[in-house]
């Protein structure tokens, strides 16, 4: 961006030093000066237009930096959740993989996402979470609920 102002002044000296010239001369240091004013606000819009295409990619990058930001701080709550339900609900989780908790997880957020009422939701956890005839009481399914919203994305 210096370049523009270093050519306007660079064509107003030549136009300057010219002028003691003939009409001729005057014309072809204008028509000159002209020219480089033109070559210098091109260029010009040619980088703006360069900054302009790259910025749209910029915010792409810290959209994407974002997303994945919030994709690493979503598989911790996840995880922190399948950690919690095995640690407070043994018998619940006994035999159980982290995909089949984790999949429990998915269906009260898709629930409580849906707007479905708690005492309903609960209901739910207490069949869904049932292991080996160990189903939860009404207490701790709302535990569970409870953790599991703090866990929803």
């Amino acid at each position: 961006m210096r370049l523009l102002p270093a050519t306007l002044a660079a064509a107003a000296t030549l136009a300057l030093v010219l002028g003691g010239c003939s009409s001729e001369d005057q014309q072809s240091a204008q028509d000159t000066a002209n020219n480089a004013a033109e070559s210098v606000g091109d260029a010009a819009q040619g980088a703006l237009s360069s900054a302009q295409s790259a910025a749209p990619g910029i915010q792409s990058s810290a959209g994407s930096l974002a997303d994945d930001a919030g994709n690493v701080f979503d598989d911790a709550k996840r995880a922190t959740f399948v950690a919690a339900y095995k640690a407070q609900f043994s018998t619940l989780s006994e035999g159980k993989s982290d995909e089949d908790i984790e999949s429990l997880l998915g269906s009260i957020c898709q629930q409580i996402t849906d707007g479905k009422e708690k005492d309903a939701v609960v209901t739910d956890i207490r069949s869904q979470a049932t292991n080996n005839g160990n189903e939860p009481g009404v207490d701790e399914a709302g535990r569970i609920y409870d953790q599991a919203k703090v866990a929803c994305p």
